[in-house]
């Protein structure tokens, strides 16, 4: 159900007729009976080779293999015959629809060496294996063959649940994106948009361990759910930095006090109704994407609040920023150009950033994670160091409030 002929055209320049291409092919069928991806081909499943049995003892006149190029469709065609036309009604080979003889595709049934319970990550190797394989093959391949592609529906399932999550990580990543650029563009501070992507982080983590926890199934109304908690989850934390920032002490710990006691009541009675709401959604609802939904709902404001409280206004003590300008655009100014490290770690910041939004840059990072981690690490870690450990330069130091502990 997941292929139609044109899917198995893969070279318009195809043409088994040459001897090149027949020799070509049953090397491949080789290659796989040798190979550890392979558990077996099946019974006369490897058209190529069959032909060249056919040819060499059973055909008359019989011929020698490869055959060439002016006797191949007298052959083939008497080939087919005597197989009652079985490697087409398996679908291993396939003509021009515009001109019956010229064969267009030729192909292997054969049974792999995996078993179709494995999760979608095992599979994720096992298909980058044979991705290997076939790269190697296609390199050696003449013009007349081209490269091969591999038809398995346990494939296509993977594939299909593998973009099922990254698609969902990109949405959650992109989301978190864009929370970072509200909370610069209501607040002015870098510092404290570094600290809130932190915190979001986190309530997606803890979330999706809920959900691993609750054996959960997976699906589409998950993902929308998972996207829909960073908004939900940002508006605590939101209001308490730009709370945090209004206020007028220069102690960091009686700004995030103030905060707390100020927001504090609010935030909980607001988590409170929409707790209320879902509850009954996650508990005595009996369609399931329903029942999942109120119950990530419920794990979304619960741990909004709980990290939104006691682990975002910690961060705020003890990695907030140690100047607070006295407006917006002090605290812009001194996010970005407070000193020549203030705009070195704000540009890798926000370049790291901005590269994630392009399938370029994104590609190469997820070819290479690990340097791609210390990378974004160091990104995101550049901007609070500086905010901690350097002073603005004096045109900046003059207008703000140095906060204490």
């Amino acid at each position: 159900p997941y292929f139609t002929y044109k899917d198995f055209v893969v070279n318009k320049d195809f043409d088994v007729r040459e001897p090149d291409a027949q020799r070509f092919l049953e090397d491949w069928c080789f290659t796989l009976e040798q190979s550890s991806l392979v558990q077996q081909i099946r019974n006369r499943r490897c058209v190529i080779s069959e032909f060249r049995n056919y040819v060499e003892n059973t055909m008359s006149p019989r011929r020698t293999f490869p055959v060439a190029k002016e006797y191949f469709n007298e052959a083939f065609e008497m080939f087919l015959k005597s197989t009652d036309k079985d490697p087409m009604k398996a679908g291993l080979i396939g003509f021009d629809q515009t001109n019956p003889c010229r064969v267009m595709f030729m192909g292997v049934q054969l049974r792999a060496q995996f078993k179709k319970s494995r999760g979608a990550w095992e599979m994720l190797e096992v298909w980058n294996e044979w991705d290997k394989l076939l790269r190697r093959q296609a390199d050696k391949a003449p013009k007349t063959v081209g490269g091969a592609i591999v038809v398995s529906d346990t494939f296509v399932s993977m594939a299909t649940q593998v973009e099922a999550i990254m698609s969902t990580g990109l949405s959650i990543w992109l989301a978190c994106l864009l929370v970072v650029f509200i909370v610069v563009g209501c607040t002015g501070s870098i510092l404290m948009a570094v600290l809130i992507l932190v915190n979001l982080m986190i309530i997606v983590i803890f979330v999706i361990a809920g959900l691993a926890y609750l054996e959960m199934e997976f699906g589409g109304v998950e993902a929308i759910a998972l996207t829909v908690l960073i908004g939900m989850s940002c508006d605590y934390c939101l209001h308490l930095s730009d709370t945090f920032l209004a206020s007028r002490s220069r102690s960091r710990c009686k700004r995030v006090s103030e905060s707390i006691r100020h927001l504090g009541p609010t935030i909980i009675s607001a988590a409170g109704t929409s707790l209320l709401a879902s509850i009954p959604t996650a508990m005595f609802c009996e369609i399931l994407i329903l029942n999942n939904f109120g119950t990530i709902m419920c794990l979304s404001i619960v741990s909004g609040v709980v990290f939104g409280l006691l682990f975002f206004c910690p961060l705020c003590i003890l990695f907030g920023p140690r100047y607070a300008g006295s407006s917006w655009k002090d605290t812009v100014m001194l996010s970005l150009i407070g000193s020549p490290l203030h705009f070195v770690s704000s540009a890798l910041f926000f370049g790291f950033l901005i590269a994630t939004l392009f399938d370029g840059p994104r590609a190469k990072m997820q070819a290479n994670p690990l340097p791609s981690l210390i990378l974004g690490v160091v990104a995101l870690v550049a901007p609070v160091l500086v905010g901690i450990n350097i002073s603005p330069a004096p045109l900046f130091r003059d207008k703000a409030i140095k906060l204490r502990y």
